[in-house]
């Protein structure tokens, strides 16, 4: 009989346990102003390759990006209004840095010498 109501509140704390940690999951929310949009040509073409990526994040690689090798391919981007953007030259955060603001559009990042160079983007949201 103790075994039996040992058993019952094994059981009971690990209920409440998953209800805890699915409650958690439930209080995760998503800013939908935390993003960078990216594109393979300038002016933001969007009859061509596009992908919109929501933060936060972390690239290493832009390899297989949405099914898409997107390192050195990305042209032009916008940014959303509550996303900073830290993008690199080379893979693994390494090489020149290139900072976006929120809410900056860059409709042609071979003005800042950045056009098909970026290998790899951290995406943070403000606070």
């Amino acid at each position: 009989m103790v075994l039996f109501k040992l058993f019952i509140v094994c059981g009971i704390i690990a209920v409440g346990a998953l209800s805890v940690e699915a409650a958690d999951m439930e209080l995760q929310l998503v800013d939908k102003n935390c993003w960078i949009e990216i594109f393979e040509d300038d002016t933001y073409d969007a009859d061509d390759p596009h992908v919109k990526i929501q933060g936060p994040k972390e690239f290493a690689t832009m390899t297989n990006l949405e099914g898409k090798d997107w390192a050195d391919d990305i042209e032009s981007v916008i940014v959303g209004s509550n996303a900073s953007v830290h993008a690199y030259e080379d893979k693994d955060f390494k090489g020149t840095e290139i900072t976006f603001a929120p809410g900056q559009r860059v409709p042609n990042l071979g003005k800042l010498d950045m056009a098909n160079d970026i290998e790899s983007m951290k995406i943070s949201c403000q606070k």
